[in-house]
């Protein structure tokens, strides 16, 4: 009598981990750069915040026709009526001010295109057919990595701009 063998189908156990081993690391691998994307978008996005910010400023001064001092210091930008001092109660209640989003904060560094030192303040003057932002950067920086965007305005250049860095500000794109 002869031996019927039937033929099994399906798949070995050795045969699902390779391939679940194998859609781990490449997830793993999307997920690394999905996240770097986030961030560097939001840093993105904080550099035109913080441009459009300065400009609305400008813009305010000119408006008005006064001095405003402009202040950042941690997560916010303040804008006061009156050129900036040192000492904060001395310019009363601020006029309008703006909060960074997630992780983003204010921070020292050099400057792109040595448009001058980063500054945590600067004072609009309106003047006619010029720009009240003197030449300087306000710098964000996200969290605890290495990327940076920076409002900058260039005595050369009539308007503001921003810049974006990956590496700590070394090269500036």
């Amino acid at each position: 009598m002869p031996v019927e063998r039937r033929s099994k189908v399906g798949f070995t156990l050795v045969e699902v981990l390779v391939v679940v081993a194998i859609i781990g690391v490449l997830s793993s691998m999307g997920v690394v750069s999905l996240r770097s994307a986030v961030i560097n978008t939001r840093i993105k996005d904080a550099g035109i915040n913080v441009t459009a910010y300065l400009g609305r400023a400008a813009n305010d001064a000119i408006r008005l026709n006064k001095k405003l001092c402009v202040k950042a210091s941690g997560k916010v930008v303040k804008t006061y009526e009156g050129a900036c001092v040192t000492d904060v109660s001395k310019l009363g209640d601020p006029i309008d001010e703006m909060t960074l989003e997630a992780l983003n904060e204010f921070t020292n560094g050099t400057c792109p295109d040595n448009a001058g030192a980063v500054s945590n303040e600067m004072t609009l003057t309106p003047r006619v057919g010029v720009s009240p932002v003197p030449e300087g950067c306000f710098m964000v920086k996200y969290g605890s990595t290495d990327r940076r965007a920076a409002a900058v305005k260039k005595s050369t250049k009539y308007e503001l701009y921003y810049k974006l860095s990956y590496d700590s500000g070394a090269s500036w794109m």
